[in-house]
């Protein structure tokens, strides 16, 4: 995982201005835009489509116990290989010729999802995971184009962060409640590669004039991009056989976790650094709280979708601007706030630090935990007291339970990234990085853990599990509320 990308210093190109930013941002920010059309198009309706396509003929609740677990593994892998892709770009291809590869590898992973056979689908879905872990440099390359000193840089990501929800926004609405709705869930696939095709034609237009596109990195030669290419295709056939057996899946999850913690102790105790060793100590309680996040966060695409398609009531009496209610404009619902909610969480922050009161790191991480489990607590009220004359509950329920894992989130991730680079080690900066995107890979594969147990027993499965994820996530909010002075201790300074 790239982290250290502006340990140079890069000419920046003529590229023009609008609305005081560079001309090359705003191209990146369309890309960005373009690919998380595709990511999360068809990620909306994944499980239900799988368990609809590939595990019908499976009892009820087996059927959506595979496709829990199938989307957790997507998801895992997505995240994993994301470390793979920073290396590659890093050594072999550079960052611009990386994501140039990306975004053209995908398009066609993403045609092959359209096929309704088993095989096919999954051996596609993992050339797409493949092929999406290339484009893990698009985030410093919008960095490149700013000056160090430049104080519109942060704005320059607060304008990505911004994309990739716009994007996750419009995608559901247009590749699953409307073209899958309508026309067949398969047909999805194809609208998420048309922004996807429509992403790697800008890119492919100005590409060349990106800050780095000359690089010539450590392993760089002629026949990079075919080698890539072609070790891309002979993993698809491993990543497809881990997709298709979950409890494999998960072996190879936590043993890869478990030997990069144990290569940071390792590093601690080689390095003999007090400080140091504390603050990875710091570092490791942050990383748990973060994977049991995302681990309940990372519902919402899984297990809250069955909920919300066999027991949610539809909003607006069935219709939506002229089009019939779908269940899956529900995944709209997190991008959503999260584009109203992210502007005045950022100037939140700034305005009780002026005041003393803003809250440590580890507070924060403790208040976004407290967040997503009440979310739940909604979910299991209405469950006990609110069900409608048919059995389901009312949208708007739902609906909190999305605001509380949102607002968690902005407390959380974005504090998070920025504290990585400052607790771990200079020279493991980036590993750090990456073991950190690792960590939801985890989170994918317990949120799959999780999902299985919603499935068999009506809606009152769903409210038990909901009532476990309430009080366990009340009590770990708890603890790390609690405990966060001495996490602060910990980290030795570092905010």
């Amino acid at each position: 995982m790239h982290t250290g990308g502006d340990s140079r210093d890069y000419d920046l190109p003529d590229s023009g201005k609008f609305l005081g930013h560079p001309g090359l941002v705003w191209m990146l920010l369309a890309v960005t835009v373009g690919t998380n059309f595709a990511f999360y198009g068809f990620r909306a309706f994944l499980a239900p489509y799988a368990a609809d396509t590939f595990f019908a003929s499976l009892p009820h609740d087996e059927a959506l116990a595979q496709a829990n677990y199938l989307f957790a593994g997507f998801g895992a892998l997505a995240y994993a290989t994301a470390i793979l892709g920073g290396w590659v770009a890093d050594n072999v291809l550079g960052e611009v010729q990386a994501l140039r590869l990306s975004l053209w590898l995908i398009i066609p992973g993403l045609l092959g999802m359209t096929v309704p056979n088993r095989e096919v689908f999954t051996l596609s879905l993992a050339f797409f995971v493949l092929a999406i872990g290339l484009g893990i440099p698009l985030t410093v390359l919008v960095g490149r184009n700013y000056a160090k000193e430049d104080p519109k840089r942060d704005a320059g990501y607060t304008l990505f962060y911004m994309a990739i929800n716009f994007g996750a926004f419009i995608a559901p609405f247009a590749c699953a409640s409307w073209i899958g709705a309508t026309y067949g869930f398969r047909w999805g696939f194809l609208a998420a590669a048309a922004g996807a095709i429509v992403a790697a034609l800008v890119f492919e237009l100005r590409h060349q004039r990106l800050p780095g596109a000359r690089d010539v990195v450590r392993f760089k030669r002629a026949w990079s991009t075919p080698a890539v290419t072609l070790a891309t295709l002979l993993l698809v056939l491993p990543c497809a056989w881990l997709l298709a057996h979950p409890t494999a899946m998960n072996r190879v999850v936590y043993t890869l976790i478990g030997l990069l913690v144990l290569y940071f102790l390792a590093s601690s105790v080689r390095r003999g650094d007090r400080v140091q060793g504390q603050r990875y100590i710091a570092l490791l309680l942050l990383f748990v709280a973060m994977v049991l996040f995302w681990a309940m966060s990372l519902l919402s695409a899984s297990a809250l979708n069955f909920f919300a398609r066999d027991y949610v009531a539809p909003m607006w009496r069935g219709h939506l601007l002229g089009l019939s209610w779908n269940y899956l404009l529900f995944q709209s619902v997190n991008p959503l706030y999260i584009l109203i909610f992210a502007p005045f969480m950022a100037v939140l922050w700034p305005w009780l630090d002026q005041r003393g009161i803003n809250p440590s790191t580890p507070r924060k991480f403790g208040i976004g935990l407290l967040l997503v489990a009440l979310g739940y607590g909604v979910l299991v009220y209405a469950v006990q007291r609110l069900q409608l004359p048919d059995g389901k509950v009312a949208a708007w329920t739902l609906l909190l339970c999305y605001l509380g894992s949102t607002i968690g989130e902005l407390a959380l991730s974005p504090i998070g990234y920025g504290v990585i680079g400052k607790l771990a080690a200079h020279d493991e900066a980036s590993l750090a990085m990456g073991g950190w995107f690792f960590g939801v890979s985890v989170s994918y594969d317990l949120s799959g853990q999780i999902a299985a147990l919603t499935t068999t027993g009506g809606i009152q499965a769903y409210a038990h599990v909901f009532e476990w994820l309430l009080y366990g996530g009340l009590g770990i909010a708890l603890i790390y509320l609690l405990a966060a002075p001495w996490i602060v201790k910990l980290m030795h300074g570092v905010r």
